[in-house]
């Protein structure tokens, strides 16, 4: 497994949280099709965690959800491989919805369960727990081909 997209994961999963918690305090300040039901309810969850307590947070589930899905299917090597990207983003949507339970059984993350997941209800939150995991590795993959 690459160390290397790990570390990447956890680094873009800590940006992407760090946009979302200026979104969340900001809430009233953004445009009206920003204003989503869960960036709202997540306001007091950044009011309580710091900005690098909750970025340690969302890097450190990134980083374990990638591991689950390196594990079952490798990083795709180019862009143009719309069939394998497809697959593998299909597959980084579920595990990325599925990983909200583990978070939830593990009862690590009480604020999170309390100010996204409960509110949320579970469909929901699989949703946007699944296009999470989308806009990260979607990041990824133009950063990797940028670089290559």
């Amino acid at each position: 497994m690459d160390c290397w997209l790990i570390i990447l994961t956890f680094i873009v999963t800590g940006i992407w949280d760090i946009v979302l918690r200026f979104m969340s305090l900001n809430y009233n300040k953004l445009p009206k099709y920003f204003q989503i039901d869960f960036v709202k309810n997540l306001i007091p969850y950044f009011k309580h965690h710091t900005l690098l307590s909750a970025a340690l947070i969302a890097g450190f589930i990134g980083a374990t959800t990638q591991v689950i899905i390196l594990s079952i299917m490798s990083f795709p090597t180019s862009i143009f491989n719309i069939g394998y990207i497809s697959k593998f983003m299909i597959l980084s949507f579920i595990i990325s919805a599925l990983y909200g339970f583990i978070m939830k059984g593990s009862k690590l993350f009480p604020y999170l369960e309390r100010h996204y997941y409960e509110p949320l209800g579970v469909i929901r939150s699989m949703y946007t727990d699944g296009v999470s995991g989308l806009i990260v590795q979607t990041t990824l993959l133009f950063i990797l081909h940028i670089i290559r």
